[in-house]
């Protein structure tokens, strides 16, 4: 007989204790009727009043002939104090040798003869507050002689002077782990715990401080990432991280992040002029030399982008704002953390975003490109000291295609196989069981126990009860086969799932255990060298998936904006001066929605969706030409353009294109091209002649430098041109004023009337005096006149 077994040391043969067990059991069935302890009591009252949480036991496993202290907490959830209240702990010799029977016991289903074997009195507890207490087990309390047994254990709290079980209080359940002698071959166990973001919208949104915020709970020094690396510091336990933790894609802003210094004005196009005219205006006769540039006020709406501190995608020439430094701290400290983690914990890679493998592997072309992109990404250079090792952990029953075709894509882009984290149900049924076997792609497959997966992870805050009922579930596969090598997987929910301290609690105890054998990383990875070869299942086998997947957030319909939002990127990546980093990193931000966080949490995927798409159209907006009418009274000339750069980053290349809607109006070269500086105006020339009267709407079309359509805004910005040529209304104008100055003097004429002529003087009559001229007189005054001589006449 194993030294380890569970039947007690000596000679003691089953059928005696047998019988021994059947005659403790009539004795106390004859004596429940006329009252028993109240213990005994406590483990069937079903009435509670009284919140009992266990803390983990002193020494987590019992041993034959030495005390165990038992400690916890005691709520009052009712409306009337405890008082003076009595902590009582029972025990029972009756083994929980089986998975069945741990679970029976601990739900309450299985009914077991208890023995009062410690109590102690605590002080009152008012409603609604908490109390502590610790109950210690006397060592001759203790005189078992099995090798390893998992006792069933119940506390239970009742009133100072209550002895019957109407004054019970509450009870809980948990098992005392018991052990003489050494144990041989002990379980092998790797605990995988992954650390990845939560379903927080606010994560991607835009600057400012609700992502700040949001960023500082997911991974700040009070959020769940950093209380789960504290409980477990020091533990041999295997971190599998999703690398967006440290490596967050840019916010969805309306503008991109603004350069720390201007970059060198791009090189103009010769058909590009610059103005400062906030709208086109009517320039003929203009000969279409460029104008000098003028900066527009800055749009009140155009904040600087929150660059994301991407050791992979930030920028150099980002300059970083109040934002961008808290959540660069943050990251930086999750860095430091995780670059100096203490011996014997590592850290595997999961796929950047932790994508849903097999809802994008269903959802189309746009759901297999995303995972394509989320697989090939690789880890952060100034993260590969901390490791290279990339892990694959599919969630829910994902096809053996998906799995297989994930691997190659990681090994094609990491130059590295994964290894593959599946349910021990994805692999066929062995005889020995094990935790991990050879597979072909892959660097080995690690399956875990989903059942003992699903004891370890369940979110409870009883950490001891938890840590007590995961060592008897252990301890039930030990005794399926001692003596035989096996090894077993645990893995914990994604990270909100768990108690980090009940987590904690349960590795603890688990390292107490000598049936439990704690693998690191390296010891983990070597077996997996060593393990035989194994294929997985078409499907997995059927049964309780853990953990428990909700419904995938991932569809068709969700990512139906996906392929245009990267379009409008690509557009705006062809124009943007120095905008590589800043563009790929905002094609990150639109892959988020793919991710398993989402799981039933499909409201909140489509809203982080339709955000980010609205926010690339908003960035592309920011250059644009604004609606505005031109009165042109000429044949033919110039009218001048102006486009509007609100980005925070010079732009070139942009191309102009005039489409006239009517015939009255012909354009000489419809296209041009412009470059515009940052929060700037830049203006292009157009020749134009007018072939007809009238107003001519004219569709300015941007477009990017490969000729696409720009892909904002769906209506394109608008021209209203009053066209006039003078080759026909000049005309009528001159005739028009003729006519008219012509009627003026006609009417003139005829208001005065017709002239008359004077009568002419009688004869002989004198002449007036200023009718009299003396000749003479005028030509002696005359210069140079000649002198003249006076003769007098005489008559006949």
């Amino acid at each position: 007989m194993s030294a380890a077994s569970s039947r007690p040391l000596g000679n003691i043969s089953p059928a005696p204790r047998n019988r021994l067990l059947a005659v403790v059991l009539a004795a106390l069935l004859v004596l429940l009727p006329f009252g028993m302890t109240g213990a005994a009591h406590a483990a069937t009252d079903s009435a509670s009043s009284a919140d009992i949480r266990l803390g983990a036991n002193d020494p987590a496993v019992a041993t034959r002939g030495a005390q165990v202290r038992v400690s916890g907490t005691i709520t009052n959830s009712g409306s009337e104090p405890i008082e003076q209240p009595v902590v009582r702990l029972s025990l029972s010799d009756r083994l929980l040798d089986t998975h069945s029977e741990v679970d029976s016991w601990s739900a309450g289903k299985l009914q077991l003869p208890l023995t009062e074997v410690a109590s102690t009195q605590t002080g009152t507890i008012d409603p609604g507050k908490s109390g502590t207490f610790s109950v210690t087990i006397p060592a001759d309390k203790l005189q078992y002689r099995y090798g390893l047994a998992s006792l069933p254990m119940s506390v239970a709290v009742t009133d100072d002077a209550a002895q019957s079980g109407s004054a019970v209080r509450g009870t809980t359940r948990s098992t005392l782990e018991f052990r003489t002698g050494s144990v041989d071959h002990p379980l092998q166990v790797s605990v995988v715990v992954p650390l990845t973001l939560p379903a927080d919208p606010a994560l991607f949104g835009p600057s400012g401080e609700e992502r700040t915020a949001a960023w500082r709970r997911a991974i700040g020094p009070d959020s769940q990432v950093q209380r789960t690396l504290d409980a477990l510091d020091g533990t041999p336990v295997i971190w599998a991280i999703d690398p967006e933790l440290v490596d967050p894609p840019a916010p969805a802003d309306d503008n991109v992040p603004p350069a720390s210094a201007e970059s060198p004005s791009p090189s103009e196009s010769p058909s590009g002029s610059p103005t400062g005219s906030p709208s086109a205006t009517s320039t003929a006769g203009s000969d279409g030399s460029a104008a000098a540039q003028s900066p527009a006020p800055t749009d009140s709406s155009s904040s600087p982008s929150d660059a994301s501190s991407s050791s992979s995608s930030s920028s150099s020439s980002t300059a970083p704002t109040e934002e961008t430094d808290s959540v660069a701290s943050l990251v930086a400290g999750l860095k430091g953390r995780l670059t100096g983690l203490t011996s014997g914990q590592s850290v595997w890679w999961l796929p950047w975003d932790d994508p849903d493998l097999g809802a994008l592997r269903s959802a189309g072309k746009p759901g297999q490109a995303l995972a394509t992109r989320d697989l090939t990404r690789g880890i952060p250079d100034d993260l590969k000291s901390v490791s290279t090792q990339r892990v694959l952990a599919p969630t829910g029953d994902v096809p053996a295609g998906a799995v297989t075709d994930a691997a190659k894509t990681v090994s094609a882009g990491d130059k590295s196989q994964p290894i593959a984290l599946v349910p021990s149900r994805a692999l066929p049924a062995r005889d020995v069981p094990s935790a991990t076997g050879s597979l072909a792609g892959t660097r080995g497959v690690l399956a875990y126990d989903e059942s003992l997966s699903k004891t370890f992870g369940t979110a409870a805050d009883s950490a001891g009860q938890r840590a007590n009922l995961l060592l008897a579930h252990l301890m039930a596969t030990y005794q399926q086969s001692p003596g035989t090598q096996r090894s077993v997987a645990l893995v914990a929910p994604r990270t909100g799932g768990a108690s980090p301290a009940v987590l904690a609690a349960e590795v603890k105890a688990m390292q107490a255990a000598p049936w439990v054998q704690l693998r690191d990383a390296t010891e983990t990875a070597a077996d997996l060298q060593a393990a035989p070869t194994t294929r997985l299942l078409p499907t997995p086998r059927p049964g309780p998936a853990y953990p428990t997947p909700g419904k995938s957030a991932v569809s068709a319909a969700l990512l139906e904006q996906l392929p245009e939002s990267r379009r409008r990127l690509s557009a705006l990546q062809s124009i943007l001066v120095d905008g590589d980093d800043v563009v790929d990193d905002r094609r990150r931000g639109l892959d988020v929605i793919g991710s398993a966080r989402w799981r039933g949490q499909g409201s909140a995927a489509a809203s982080v969706a339709d955000r980010n798409a609205s926010a690339v159209v908003a960035v592309l907006d920011k250059v644009s030409v604004r609606d505005s009418s031109i009165n042109f009274f000429a044949n033919s000339g110039d009218i001048t353009v102006t486009v509007t750069n609100d980005l925070n980053r010079a732009v070139h290349d942009v191309t102009l294109t005039l489409q006239p809607r009517k015939y009255q109006l012909q354009i000489e070269d419809p296209s041009k091209t412009v470059a515009v500086r940052a929060n700037s105006r830049g203006a292009a020339k157009f020749g134009i002649k007018a072939v007809g009267s009238g107003n001519v709407p004219i569709d300015v079309l941007l477009s990017t430098p490969k000729g696409s359509a720009w892909p904002g805004s769906d209506a394109p910005a608008q021209l209203t041109v009053n066209v006039r040529p003078t080759s026909g209304w000049i005309m009528w104008v001159l005739g028009a004023l003729a006519v008219l100055v012509l009627i003026f003097g006609l009417r003139r004429a005829l208001r005065r009337g017709p002239r008359t002529a004077s009568a002419p003087a009688p004869a002989g009559a004198p002449a007036p005096d200023h009718a009299i001229v003396d000749a003479g007189e005028r030509v002696a005054k005359l210069p140079d006149a000649p002198h003249r001589t006076t003769e007098s006449t005489t008559d006949d």
